[in-house]
């Protein structure tokens, strides 16, 4: 499957050339209980341990969020920033559907798809200097 980045308006004053910036942003689904959320975007971040979503899409298929065992929410500037909070749902990519534990937590603004949970699914080959940039992924099916 070939998916065609995402374009955001960018501004950085100390890049003041670049207006655009784009993003490998997958249309990605959960499952809980039989209960599905709506389609909802996630970015796929290589740096990220784990697949990271917003709490409130948890909340909206009945999971009780802080039930769930609790860790850090961390990032690239050391330290805690928040906490997250883990479940077993299923991740419904395309037409595949993976079982995952994911994070939930209230205190992000952007849903990620990290190593744990997408990347150890899927061959993912990033395309970034075709005009769109794109990105292709390939189910790895283990035996």
């Amino acid at each position: 499957m070939r998916v065609t980045y995402k374009s955001f308006p960018f501004r950085n004053p100390g890049v003041p050339e670049q207006t655009l910036i784009w993003r490998p942003i997958l249309s990605v689904q959960i499952i809980h209980n039989h209960a599905a959320s709506k389609r909802f975007e996630a970015v796929l971040d290589t740096g990220s341990d784990y697949c990271l979503f917003d709490a409130n899409i948890g909340a909206s298929v009945g999971m009780k969020i802080v039930d769930g065992p609790e860790g850090p929410l961390g990032g690239i500037i050391p330290g805690s920033r928040g906490k997250v909070y883990y479940h077993k749902i299923k991740l419904v990519v395309g037409t595949e559907i993976l079982e995952i534990k994911a994070g939930f937590s209230w205190d992000i603004t952007t849903n990620v798809l990290g190593h744990f949970g997408f990347f150890e699914h899927f061959t993912v080959t990033l395309l970034s200097a075709f005009e769109p940039p794109c990105f292709e992924l390939e189910r790895i099916h283990r035996h």
